[in-house]
């Protein structure tokens, strides 16, 4: 065996160790499924926290909005300290009142309405920014499951090249094959452990991605059972109402609430006072009542109206909008979730059996002399093709499954716990 040879055996060696060495330390890690990783986001997501605030914040200005406006208590003290007879205080008069505001185009109603519908929108972008972390999140975990799916494949890979070098090189020792083929099967060999490395440190980062979403770090193993289950979509994802929809109705409701409110202040308010004065000079006392409204010469609220009723309108057409977008998107995922599961069938029933086949013969037929190296290169490279396809369109039926699960929301109940 030349030098070179040696050398290339020790080289592919030492990082086969390393290698062996980062997988029984990530066999010992903990297993992370999908319901811990959600469960992890929700609890430290910032936006999540965002949305419960803004939640309360809603139910107290829906408290408030049902209050009444507070009476004011006015003192006045009039004729003192002038000239002739009003000179120093026996002639003052001093006025002891209440004024209390009263909304007589029902404003109060109005406004509670408004603070209700606003209070709603709250709940459901509460519930909607849940539905987005959950959606990030499961993508996030679905990438991690996909790269160390093809880390497997990868790995495998690698010891394929590995025993195909061994062979190639017994054979090249007993000049069965030319030395050029060991130098062809040292390089396979060096790319394998080069995608094996590439594809050990992608699964990392993903897990890292992963963990990001909860500040941890990305020392464990990501579930990969539920990965390999294909099916159906669940009838309640295909029926269930779209939150987002209910959202655009309660963007409705709430122009419509303004529109309400705009038309009750086109009604003018009135003060109304009621007192007490005392005359020093007799030391005699009266009542005082008051009356005050606005007379509405210039400003009817007219145009305020208006614009309330076009806001209305606009989100009365922004809420058919999001629908046909809604159908269009579920459509699309629900095609994606059918194309990937039948090229997943297709490969499992056909493709990758065969593939296997072939790869097992090449090899055996390679050490009985019957197959050149580059058959079994060829039945290699068939096989790993369709087993990396077969990864990628797990994935891309996972993906489309939890974006549809998001759609309709039906992780709704569950995650609002």
């Amino acid at each position: 065996m030349s030098t070179r040879v040696l050398a290339a055996l020790y080289g592919v060696a030492s990082l086969a160790g390393v290698a062996c060495e980062a997988h029984a330390q990530a066999q010992q890690a903990p297993t992370l499924t999908r319901e811990d990783a959600l469960e992890r986001a929700l609890a430290d997501d910032p936006n999540v926290a965002a949305a419960d605030a803004n939640e309360r914040a809603a139910d107290a200005s829906l408290r408030q909005a049902g209050r009444w406006s507070n009476p004011t208590l006015e003192i006045t003290r009039e004729n003192f300290e002038g000239s002739g007879l009003y000179s120093g205080s026996d002639r003052a008069e001093t006025t002891y009142g209440l004024r209390q505001p009263l909304e007589l185009g029902g404003d109060r109603s109005a406004r509670r309405h408004i603070a209700e519908s606003e209070r709603d929108l709250a709940r459901l972008g509460a519930g909607l920014e849940r539905l987005d972390v959950v959606e990030e999140v499961e993508h996030a975990f679905i990438d991690a499951q996909a790269a160390e799916a093809t880390l497997a494949v990868a790995e495998e890979r690698l010891a394929v090249a590995q025993d195909l070098a061994a062979a190639v090189n017994r054979r090249v020792q007993a000049a069965r094959d030319p030395f050029m083929a060991g130098s062809r099967a040292q390089a396979r060999l060096a790319e394998a452990e080069i995608e094996a490395q590439s594809a050990r440190r992608a699964a990392i980062s993903a897990r890292e991605r992963l963990a990001s979403y909860w500040n941890g770090t990305s020392e464990f193993r990501v579930e990969l059972t539920s990965f390999q289950r294909l099916g159906d979509a669940p009838r309640d994802v295909l029926q269930a109402p779209i939150p987002d929809l209910q959202l655009g109705a309660a963007r409705q409701a709430r122009a419509e609430a303004q529109l309400r409110l705009e038309r009750a202040r086109r009604i003018p308010d009135v003060d109304v006072q009621v007192g007490l004065r005392e005359f020093s000079e007799t030391d005699e006392t009266a009542l005082v009542v008051g009356f005050a409204a606005p007379l509405q010469l210039w400003d009817r609220n007219s145009d305020n109206v208006t614009r309330a009723r076009a806001e209305r309108d606009r989100a009365g057409h922004q809420r058919e909008a999001l629908a046909r977008a809604a159908a269009r998107q579920r459509g699309a995922l629900l095609n994606q979730m059918d194309t990937a599961r039948l090229e997943v069938e297709g490969l499992d029933a056909r493709v990758i059996p065969s593939s296997e086949e072939a790869l097992r013969f090449a090899r055996d037929g390679y050490v009985r002399g019957a197959f050149s190296y580059i058959d079994v290169l060829e039945a290699q490279r068939a096989l790993t093709e369709a087993r990396l396809r077969r990864i990628a369109s797990l994935r891309s039926y996972h993906r489309a499954l939890a974006s549809l699960e998001r759609l309709s929301g039906v992780r709704a109940e569950e995650i609002s716990q």
